[in-house]
């Protein structure tokens, strides 16, 4: 599989047309969200991981592994939750709006991105590569059809399907591709739930039947053109300024290798919602401490002008020879209204305390 392999940007044009396939962009969408009718409940990111299939925990374990901190705490809350795929817990989980907030909020940090490409790498391309070399196949397209089922489900039954139609397919690898493609197609458009998605063998044989063998560019995938300045790695870039190192035991060709990852605008929106966010942070802290404290010296000068007016009825109605029922009803009528002003103060201070939570 040497040739293939060799030229990471046969490997991005794959994963390219999954992730149209999946998302609808060429590049994924890292933040894409969606409850599945078919209980297989959240399914998430830039390759739709699923609660049911387990993906979905491999990401959020992944991203918190990775230091994650937004939505961090209920993501992690959630863990033993999203370990099970019972029914239940995938119903529970779906509905749980809370946490698919989180799931989103995340999305936009470089620890979720590179959580999602981890897992993508490990659970899908990985795989893929692995059966493509097991099967003797060196075309793009064979590896984009292999790596596109085991995304979507039931690969090794469909190839046993092949295999058994077609015999081995070590010797005519462009014979065995199409009638894997035909009988998967077939397969899908047999089955209600599975026949809207019908389109990603339409693709393939439409390729096929152009004799697109190497995924020549520009590809029109569902109605997404995909040129090379939507490849995370572009022919001849040696270095790209944004990269993303595999470890030698689990990159492609097996070597220490730098494969690009354009994510520098979505790190720069980052840092510009946390900028933002700290200031309107520092200003609800100001106006809150402004409030409370306007508050509280309303409250004080209330008491104290209270005080004096009681002291000055006193005082007067004294002086002045009041008869003492009448000195009493008033500085009691001063009392009562002084102590009604305080009061609403305190409530007022509770209420924009409340409401700044």
């Amino acid at each position: 599989m040497g040739q293939l392999i060799q030229a990471n940007s046969e490997t991005e044009k794959v994963l390219s047309i999954v992730r149209i396939f999946e998302t609808g962009r060429a590049k994924g969408d890292h933040g894409s969200l969606a409850v599945l009718d078919d209980g297989a409940g959240i399914s998430y990111g830039v390759m739709q991981f699923t609660h049911r299939s387990g993906a979905l925990f491999e990401v959020a374990a992944e991203y918190l592994r990775n230091g994650g901190a937004v939505g961090s705490g209920v993501i992690a809350a959630r863990m033993p939750l999203l370990k099970k795929t019972s029914t239940s817990a995938v119903a529970a989980l779906a509905a749980d709006s809370i946490f698919k907030k989180a799931l989103r909020a995340a999305a936009l940090t470089r620890e979720m991105r590179d959580a999602q490409d981890a897992v993508a790498f490990r659970r899908y391309l990985r795989p893929a590569i692995d059966a493509n070399d097991a099967l003797g196949f060196e075309l793009p397209l064979s590896l984009a059809v292999i790596c596109d089922s085991i995304v979507h489900g039931s690969w090794e039954r469909m190839r046993d399907a092949a295999e058994r139609a077609a015999g081995r397919p070590a010797r005519n690898e462009k014979e065995w591709i199409k009638v894997y493609v035909k009988l998967r197609d077939r397969w899908l458009r047999s089955v209600p739930r599975l026949a809207k998605t019908a389109y990603r063998t339409s693709f393939f044989l439409s390729e096929i039947s152009k004799g697109n063998w190497e995924l020549a560019l520009p590809l029109s995938v569902n109605g997404v053109v995909v040129r090379a300045s939507d490849l995370a790695l572009r022919s001849g870039e040696t270095e790209p300024s944004q990269t993303l190192n595999f470890p030698p035991e689990t990159h492609p060709t097996g070597r220490d290798r730098k494969v690009a990852a354009p994510a520098q605008l979505l790190d720069d929106i980052e840092a510009g919602v946390n900028a933002a966010a700290e200031k309107v942070d520092q200003a609800e802290r100001i106006v809150t401490t402004v409030g409370t404290r306007t508050d509280k010296a309303k409250s004080l000068w209330t008491t104290v002008a209270g005080t004096a007016l009681q002291m000055a009825w006193a005082i007067g109605g004294l002086a002045a020879g009041l008869p003492r029922e009448v000195w009493v009803v008033v500085a009691i009528t001063a009392a009562a209204l002084t102590l009604m002003f305080l009061y609403r103060q305190i409530v007022l201070g509770r209420i924009r305390e409340e409401s700044g939570r």
